[in-house]
């Protein structure tokens, strides 16, 4: 354990503005819907409308897990549990690569050892770090849950959050292990997302062969129980309250942890235990070109959001049949929406939905010119320069490429959401409409792209943050402005709020066209900035 605390030290300096952000948000956040869901469905018939609807229904199982009764408890943990559980699986992978894997792959980890530092030193700081992350959330969600007026005891409160910090460990125990694998942070992090991605699936195929029991509850098939997911929702913690399978998740972490440090001793440093796939002898010819470099870069990037896009458009357009009836009994809803009627409150709602799938969007693209300050900060960058390729031309490809890739989906959101509702629901809707209207908010991830650029240009450093940050408050006005009753002028920040919601309404072309004239100052302003500023690694 020599130089254990050090490290500790180390991680807890690099990570001083991260974890707490994340854990902040992550707390807060999930907090946050409680009285929120209770603001919205809270009512007695909602819930019973809403069990009556989504208790067996195969979307719902499949995204969401089964509802155990018409209580607030039930929706709370259909609302939250798995999705949350997502976002804390992928905090603790993110958090491991980030000091083991990613600092053998920079060259720093063999520095480390350099000093008094034993060679298991990392990986254990890392996994005491994450320990210390996961119980701060356990005990900062169950103070808040004890505090606040939830409807259920104090027993749910602490299950949920002892649940919720178990399973982000038991990801941070598997991070452990498949470092050990692979040569690159890069490829640490897209298996890990692969393994949490299929996780879910398992645990949604579970769901959809799971039979009722005698008391009515459904009761996953044992697929279930092959995911992390799984254990995560046999707690039940607002509903039925079962301990038991924590011990399941315990017993996987001691399993999992031991065979991270074997594996660890049986590889040298900055090494795999997976060969590394060879490349080709030579490069191909699109490959060989500036272009070619930046689709590469770009492609995985694309594929994540384009996929994870396609999802939740298609799990929308499946659900609408059962999300009308719900709706159109909501008072809640129908005032948020401003419009009463079912036909118009199922229109809507497919509006409302696909505005937020395009907010995905525009996260994509946040995420996608995220690789300019990576390429830039890892030194990369001043290679590319040192050729032919001019700091605009190079600036340019990737904007170019994220915007057209994020037309695609904007394009392919509205394609599927309405061919999912004419397939699925009695609804007939225009695919057309739906196209334009999905591309409609093209202008509005052009003002993202802007930003990024702007920021890129002026401060390299926060540009991700402050973009990612922006986005964050715009996703926030959209989905719970209107319940929270948020301020008008604050409202007003938010760049959505001046966009018509299509197709529900008429698409307004002038705003568009201001917004356009904005993205594009943004995007000049940028460039001319970054042309005349240092490079920096």
């Amino acid at each position: 354990m020599s130089g254990l605390l050090t490290l500790i030290r180390l991680i807890l300096r690099r990570d001083r503005v991260k974890l707490p952000l994340w854990i902040g948000i992550f707390v807060l956040g999930l907090l946050a819907m409680i009285p929120l869901l209770r603001d919205v469905y809270g009512s007695k018939e909602s819930l019973q409308v809403m069990y009556a609807t989504l208790a067996a229904n195969p979307a719902g199982l499949f995204m969401t897990g089964p509802m155990d009764g018409p209580t607030f408890g039930s929706l709370m943990t259909l609302e939250t549990l798995l999705w949350w559980g997502l976002a804390i699986a992928f905090l603790n992978t993110l958090l491991v690569v980030r000091h083991t894997r990613h600092n053998e792959e920079i060259g720093a980890q063999e520095l480390l050892l350099s000093g008094q530092v034993h060679r298991a030193s990392s990986l254990v700081a890392v996994l005491i770090v994450a320990l210390g992350v996961n119980v701060l959330i356990t005990i900062a969600l169950g103070l808040g849950m004890n505090v606040m007026d939830t409807g259920w005891g104090a027993e749910q409160s602490w299950l949920f959050a002892i649940s919720m910090g178990t399973v982000g460990f038991v990801w941070a125990a598997i991070a452990a292990v498949v470092v050990q694998l692979v040569e690159s942070g890069r490829s640490a992090n897209g298996i890990l997302a692969g393994l949490i991605g299929a996780s879910f699936v398992v645990r949604g195929i579970g769901d959809f062969l799971g039979k009722a029991d005698n008391s009515g509850l459904l009761q996953p098939h044992w697929v279930s129980n092959l995911s992390p997911f799984g254990w995560l929702q046999a707690t039940r913690p607002l509903t039925e309250s079962e301990w038991s399978p924590l011990l399941i998740s315990l017993g996987f972490v001691a399993v999992a942890i031991a065979s991270g440090f074997i594996l660890l001793a049986g590889r040298d440093v900055g090494a795999g235990l997976l060969p590394s796939r060879k490349g080709r002898r030579r490069a191909s010819r699109l490959l060989g070109t500036p272009l070619g470099l930046t689709l590469y870069l770009q492609k995985n990037i694309f594929i994540g959001w384009f996929v994870a896009v396609l999802v939740l458009a298609a799990t929308i357009g499946m659900l609408v049949p059962q999300m009308s009836e719900i709706y159109s009994n909501n008072d809640s809803i129908s005032q948020m929406l401003a419009i009463s009627g079912s036909d118009e409150l199922t229109a809507a709602f497919l509006s409302m939905m696909l505005a937020i799938v395009c907010v995905m969007v525009f996260a994509y693209a946040v995420h996608g010119l995220g690789k300019l300050r990576g390429e830039e900060a890892s030194g990369r960058l001043e290679s590319v320069l040192a050729t032919r390729v001019s700091r605009l031309k190079w600036l340019g490809m990737h904007f170019d490429v994220v915007a057209i890739g994020g037309s695609i989906m904007l394009a392919a959101t509205g394609l599927v959401l309405a061919l999912c509702v004419n397939t699925l629901s009695d609804l007939t809707v225009d695919v057309w409409e739906y196209v334009l209207a999905g591309l409609a908010y093209a202008p509005v991830m052009l003002v993202f792209m802007g930003l990024y650029v702007l920021l890129f240009g002026l401060l390299p450093r926060l540009a991700g943050a402050v973009a990612w940050l922006y986005f964050g408050f715009v996703a926030f006005a959209l989905w719970l402005g209107p319940i929270i009753k948020l301020d008008r002028v604050v409202m007003d920040i938010s760049i959505m709020e001046h966009v018509a919601m299509s197709p529900v309404e008429a698409i307004a072309w002038q705003p568009l066209a201001v917004i356009t004239t904005i993205a594009v100052g943004l995007i000049v302003i940028g460039l001319a900035v970054f042309r005349h500023r240092d490079v920096t690694s």
